[in-house]
Formats: C-alpha cells, structure tokens, sequence
C-alpha cells in the first residue's frame, strides 16, 4: 500500500512539474476600422499588431487584441478589463502610461477631390469648407493651431464614429455631403486603393513633423510601467535581431527609425 502511495505521489509532482506555467495574457484593444499598414491589413494583422506580439510572447505573455470602435476602446483603458490600447498619440489620452519609443509615427494630411479647386493653406483654410474627421483621432498633435480649432468643435467639422468611418468620410467626399478630411497619409491611400479610387483623390500633408503612436497603458495598473519598459527592452531587441525589419518587409515597410 505504501508502494502504491508513494508512487502515485511521484506521478503527481513528476506531471505537475513537466506541466509548463500557463503564461499571463495581456490584453489590448485596438481601433477596429482598418488601418492599414499599421493595423488589420488584408494580407495581415498591420505591422503594429504583429510587433506588439511579438514584444510580449519573447518574454512570455500570451496577447489578446480586442477591436472596438475607437470611442468604445478609448473608454475601455482605465477600466482593469484590459492593459491598454494600440497606436493612440498622447494628446488623445495623456493620462496613460507611455513608453519611450513609439510604435508608429503618422504623417495626417487633408484629402479632397482632384476636381475641387480648393486646397489647402493652412488651419484658416479649413474654416472655408466642410471638414469630415474621426471622432477622437489625434489629427492635431503637433500643430497647436489645428489641435486648438479642433479642440473647439467648429460648425463646419462633422465627426463620424463608426467602424467604418474612414471609408464613410470618403464616400461623404465622393457625394458632395463634405469638401476634405484629415487623415494618415499612408492610411487614406490604403482605402482608396482598395476602393478603387486612388485617382480621384489628393492628399496635402498638414505639418512637417509625424505624429508618434504609441501603445498606451493603463494608468492604474501596477504593472503598466513594467509592461511600457518590457515594450522599450522588447523593441530594441526586435531591432538588434533583425526581427523588426523582417517584420515590416511584409507590409513593403523599413523600420521608422533611421
């Protein structure tokens, strides 16, 4: 009987102890109107979601995306349902835990019809049309004159907030309901490429510098500023690698850092 006791308490350990830890998921929510090549990608997830994976599973997280809509997943951090929130700029939710390094940078530019005459010259001559935007995107970092006209909801500003709100802007455009948007460059291309439609359309950049994206943490997570400083260890390790520019080949991109 001892013989049987013994041996079954063997098995025990020996099962418990080749059983492998179950690893910690993380989870993210993310914008769920394609944004590509940053995120949902027809050829793949976007670059942004396959390096964020690719941060956490090397040491260990499992990483769970959540699309929402962009209002809905803003609401989401802060609430302990999830860590945080993919590709947003910090003047959206500066309260969030940051890294150091960013995950994307976005060049926004107003895009109008070819045929439209009008073009644009600067903030006050987006006080001369209809301007289509997505609700909550951070097109005004970096320019406090646009961000401050922004900021003050102006009459001629319509804001869509949908899953499809990029697409819908165009199509606003198309049908004369809008003159312009504001938009990633390398996104707005993206859909109208898709759509068939590239050749209607012109893109004017909106400033000099690029908007950084990053992935935001949730401030009241202890284990947000872990997590942000594992993405900043975890990127340059991708990069020392040769994993991030192998990465990035596949969505016809080179690392945004020179």
């Amino acid at each position: 009987m001892f013989r049987i006791i013994k041996a079954v308490a063997f098995l025990y350990f020996f099962c418990c102890c080749a059983l492998p830890a179950v690893a910690e998921e993380l989870v993210f929510v993310n914008d769920a109107t394609p944004y590509c090549p940053y995120t949902i990608c027809n050829n793949g997830r976007g670059y942004v979601i396959d390096v964020l994976i690719a941060v956490y599973e090397q040491v260990g997280y499992t990483v769970k995306i959540e699309n929402l809509p962009w209002n809905r997943a803003i609401a989401m951090v802060g609430t302990g349902k999830v860590n945080g929130i993919v590709g947003i700029t910090r003047d959206v939710l500066p309260q969030l835990v940051y890294p150091k390094s960013e995950i994307a940078r976005y060049t926004p530019a107003v895009f109008s019809l070819k045929a439209n005459p009008w073009d644009y010259d600067g903030v006050a001559s987006l006080k001369a049309i209809r301007l289509g935007m997505v609700e909550n995107y951070g097109n005004g970092e970096g320019n406090p004159e646009l961000a401050g006209y922004l900021d003050s909801r102006p009459a001629n500003v319509t804001y869509i907030a949908a899953d499809n709100a990029i697409s819908h802007l165009f199509m606003m455009i198309e049908a004369g309901h809008i003159d312009a948007m504001i938009e990633d460059q390398a996104v707005g291309n993206y859909h109208l490429q898709i759509a068939g439609k590239a050749a209607l359309f012109k893109a004017t950049p909106i400033q000099k510098h690029s908007l950084y994206g990053y992935i935001g943490f949730d401030p009241n997570d202890k284990q947000s500023r872990h997590l942000a400083a594992q993405f900043d260890a975890g990127l340059d390790r991708l990069r020392k690698t040769g994993r991030l520019k192998a990465i990035l080949a596949r969505y016809s991109l080179s690392d945004w850092v020179k």
